[in-house]
């Protein structure tokens, strides 16, 4: 999947993507409209540089936004200048979208579209148009784009999915992972990174997933991923400071490591190789995505694929235990050998893999994690234990993040506040758990029909009506199951509950 990040048409996002090495860039004709007069030509070749690959975008969403008033003259004016302007960095372009003026009307779009150039050039469908519509262009275009809002339905992502089969879609404005993992995109667009200088947000990079904080949870998010930050290479006071272009460039890390990541989990997706994808001195360089059909009389398919033996998943097993029961049928005690699963060590993380791997002082490339953790907790006592390792351990993380709060001035962290709660949690958690009882409790049934039949049960049981010793078995012992039988009394069950806090 190509990502680019757009809003290159801006010189100081340019120059920032430009040092960071960002080879796929977007830009918006619009955008760059609003800041050039276009006096003279205004060619990619001069302000990008022959490395990066540059997407453009009309930007004609900014026109199809209702309450713009724009007359048709002006539209139409508009787009032959955008027709000239592609032309005039054809050579440069990676690929480039229709110029899509809702305003215009549904056929003035597609009578466009037969000047459009077949290799570069990407039809834009709009929801309003229907389903059927997005499936009439996907017979006749090769490359596609629709926008992120027109996916907020997931009706659609199967039809989606099965189109990327046959043609190359482009997402507009994409900035939902979920969205971008749901089908097989060729390429996306957005800029939505933008967001960490434009409304103060904060994206960092986890190394399994990035986390996105609006403006107003910036302080806790960088004081929370503070060594995160700065072991990646990033200035933490400057990005405290709310410097654009150091929290621009943490944006920029994060997002790509996020498409990255996203790239490696489409397991059939059509990714671009570095030769098909990036093109080199504006030569094109669009890799072509082949439609596979069935050959004729095959429309079944034939092979049946072969039987594998069935495994646990990591980090399960499972071990024999004796489960003893009462027969309903015969009311006797037997006995069944049954499983319980545990959580054991998975054992398969490599160090290769594992985002310490910098830092971790038995790093060994191509091994497997030398650590284990054997934790069992079965018993009352193991699970004290557990709890106690876990007291010491919250303990020593709010000190040591009360220490960090006296340093930077004693401002109280929101961060220590609650990380205080949980302590105090896990604390109450083990004191209540120290001070539980039980509670004995049995259930009875008599063959009378009033209460005080079963008063009598109660007082032969334990009272002075009781009707002499209980009978003894053969061996001399007490039978209890004969006992109760005479006594008319079915079999009980004994019942622990936590004793009732004073």
């Amino acid at each position: 999947m190509i990502f680019y990040f757009a809003g290159a048409e801006i010189p100081s996002h340019r120059t920032l993507l430009a040092e960071q090495n960002a080879t796929h860039v977007g830009m918006s004709y619009m955008g760059l409209r609003r800041r050039v007069k276009f006096s003279k030509p205004w060619l990619l070749a001069d302000h990008y540089p022959p490395e990066q690959s540059v997407f453009l975008d009309s930007g004609c969403h900014t026109l199809n936004r209702t309450g713009v008033e724009v007359t048709p003259e002006e539209i139409q004016d508009i787009a032959d200048h955008y027709d000239q302007f592609v032309e005039q960095n054809l050579d440069r372009l990676q690929a480039y979208t229709e110029f899509d003026a809702l305003p215009m009307g549904r056929e003035w779009i597609e009578e466009r579209r037969r000047h459009l150039d077949p290799e570069r050039a990407i039809v834009v469908w709009h929801e309003e148009w229907g389903i059927d519509a997005l499936k009439q262009m996907a017979d006749h275009y090769p490359y596609i784009a629709v926008g992120q809002g027109t996916c907020g339905d997931r009706d659609i992502i199967p039809l989606l999915r099965s189109l990327s089969r046959t043609i190359r879609l482009h997402g507009m404005g994409f900035s939902s992972p979920p969205l971008l993992l749901a089908a097989d995109w060729y390429s996306v667009s957005s800029t939505t990174w933008l967001s960490a200088a434009q409304h103060g947000e904060t994206f960092v990079w986890t190394g399994t997933e990035m986390k996105r904080y609006p403006s107003r949870y910036k302080t806790q998010a960088r004081k929370r991923h503070r060594t995160l930050i700065t072991g990646a290479g990033f200035d933490i006071d400057r990005i405290d400071a709310d410097d654009a272009s150091e929290n621009l460039r943490l944006s920029l890390w994060s997002w790509r490591k996020q498409i990255d990541h996203i790239t490696q989990r489409h397991g059939n997706a059509v990714t671009p190789t570095a030769e098909t994808a990036t093109p080199r001195n504006g030569e094109n360089t669009l890799a072509t995505v082949t439609a596979i059909h069935p050959e004729p009389g095959n429309e079944r398919a034939t092979h049946t694929p072969s039987e594998r033996v069935k495994k646990l998943l990591p980090g399960i097993a499972t071990e024999e235990f004796q489960h003893r029961y009462t027969d309903p049928e015969t009311g006797e005690r037997k006995s069944r050998t049954e499983h319980r699963i545990n959580a054991v060590d998975p054992g398969v993380r490599v160090c290769d893999g594992c985002f310490l791997a910098k830092k971790c002082p038995e790093y060994s490339p191509g091994e497997s994690c030398a650590y284990e953790m054997p934790v069992k907790v079965r018993t009352k006592e193991q699970y004290i234990a557990l709890l106690d390792s876990m007291i010491s351990m919250q303990a020593m993380r709010v000190f040591s993040m009360r220490m960090s709060e006296e340093v930077e001035g004693g401002y109280a962290d929101p961060n220590l506040s609650s990380e205080m709660d949980r302590l105090a949690k896990y604390v109450k958690l083990k004191a209540d758990i120290e001070e539980a009882g039980f509670t004995f409790s049995m259930k009875m049934a008599g063959r009378g029909e009033g209460q005080g039949d079963q008063a009598g049960i109660i007082s032969r049981l334990f009272g002075a009506r009781s009707d002499g010793p209980p009978a003894l078995s053969p061996a001399g012992t007490v039978s209890a199951d004969h006992a109760l039988s005479q006594m008319g009394i079915m079999d009980a069950e004994i019942v622990e509950e936590p004793a009732p806090k004073e």
